[in-house]
C-alpha cells in the first residue's frame, strides 16, 4: 500500500531458521492483504469492485468485509468524518494513482465529485457490499494500514511470540517488553514545518497506536497548503489549526481511521466524542505558528 514496514520481536536464543520463516510468513501476509485492499494494485480485489459495473451483492472477502465494515462503524461514530467513498476527491486533489496536479480544482469540479461520495451510498448486507451508483469507490488507505498491523500481530501471536512491536508506515501495535523487561516507548513526531524530534514519548503498553498529520503529504498552489487528508464534508482538504492526531486503542485498525477522522473535526469535537466514548486522543494544534497539545482524559495515563 505503498508503505514501508519493521517488525520487531524479542525472543531468547531464536535460530536463524525460525528468523527466516517468520520473516517469509510476515511478507507472505502482508502480500496478501495488498493484493486485497490497495488502490495502488490494479489488479487487487477492492480496485476490480472499484472498476465493476456491479452495484448490488457484490462479494467480499472476508478480510476486505470486515474493514469495510468496520469502517461503516467508524463513519457514524465520528458524525462522517470518516469516509472510505473520498476516492474520487483523493484523486481529484492529486493524492491518488491519478497523480499530482499542477492547481486546486474548481468549485464546481468539486461539487460534481462530491455527488458521488457518502457513506449513505454504501451498506453491507449479508456480508455482501451495496452501492448506489458505480461510480461509488472506496479508498482504505485511512483504515487499511492499522487492519495490515493486527494481522501481523495475530500472525506473531500465533508463533508464540509475545514481546513485539509492529509498525506499517508510523502505525504501531506493541506488546510485552524490549530486550532487559523495559517498556517500549513511541515517539511521536513534532510536524516538519516547526522542527524535529518528540513532541512526546508515550508507553502504549499492550496497545495500538497511530498518527496522523498533515506535514507529510501535500501540495502549494497560488500561495495556499492542501493537505492529502480530504474533509469528506466539504470535498476539500482540511483548512484548519489541527496539524496532528494521535489515537490509542486495542487495535490499529480503529486507531487508524480514528486518527484520520480526528484531523478532520474541529478540536472540541474530537475532544468531545473522545471523552464521551473513552476514547485516548493526542491532538496537535498550531495556534499562530505555536504548537498546542489537547488531551483527552484517557489519554494522559499514557505519557511518560
Amino acid at each position: 500500500m505503498g508503505n514501508t514496514f519493521k517488525v520487531t520481536w524479542v525472543e531468547g536464543n531464536i535460530s536463524a531458521d525460525r528468523m527466516n520463516e517468520l520473516s517469509v510468513k510476515i511478507d507472505s501476509r502482508l502480500e496478501e492483504i495488498n493484493k486485497s485492499m490497495s488502490t495502488w494494485d490494479s489488479s487487487s480485489e477492492l480496485s476490480i469492485i472499484n472498476n465493476s459495473e456491479q452495484l448490488k451483492n457484490i462479494n467480499l472477502s472476508s478480510e476486505l468485509g470486515e474493514v469495510v465494515a468496520q469502517a461503516i462503524v467508524l463513519n457514524k461514530s465520528t458524525e462522517g468524518a470518516l469516509d472510505i467513498t473520498v476516492a474520487p476527491l483523493i484523486q481529484l486533489w492529486g493524492f491518488g494513482v491519478s497523480g499530482k496536479i499542477e492547481k486546486a480544482p474548481s468549485d464546481s469540479e468539486i461539487a460534481a465529485v462530491r455527488a458521488l461520495t457518502g457513506a449513505d451510498k454504501i451498506a453491507i448486507e449479508n456480508g455482501k457490499l451495496q452501492r448506489s451508483n458505480k461510480q461509488v469507490t472506496l479508498d482504505l488507505s485511512a483504515i487499511a494500514k492499522g487492519y495490515a498491523v493486527d494481522a501481523i500481530a495475530t500472525l506473531l501471536e500465533k508463533n508464540d511470540i509475545d514481546n513485539y512491536l509492529v509498525d506499517i508506515g508510523g502505525e504501531l501495535k506493541l506488546k510485552g517488553t524490549k530486550k532487559n523487561n523495559r517498556p517500549w516507548a513511541v515517539g511521536i513526531d513534532k510536524p516538519f514545518a516547526y522542527s524535529t524530534g518528540q513532541i512526546a514519548v508515550i508507553s502504549p503498553k499492550n496497545m495500538a497506536v497511530a498518527t496522523s498529520g498533515d506535514y507529510r503529504k501535500y501540495f502549494e498552489s497560488n500561495g495556499k497548503h492542501y493537505s492529502h487528508i480530504i474533509n469528506p464534508l466539504s470535498g476539500r482538504p482540511v483548512q484548519h489549526t489541527v496539524v496532528s492526531a494521535t489515537v490509542i486503542s486495542e487495535t490499529c485498525m480503529k486507531s487508524d481511521g480514528l486518527a484520520t477522522a480526528f484531523m478532520i473535526l474541529p478540536i472540541s469535537k474530537s475532544l468531545e466524542i473522545a471523552n464521551n466514548n473513552n476514547l485516548s486522543i493526542m491532538i496537535i494544534e498550531d495556534k499562530f505558528g505555536k504548537l498546542t497539545t489537547h488531551y483527552s482524559n484517557n489519554f494522559k495515563q499514557y505519557l511518560n
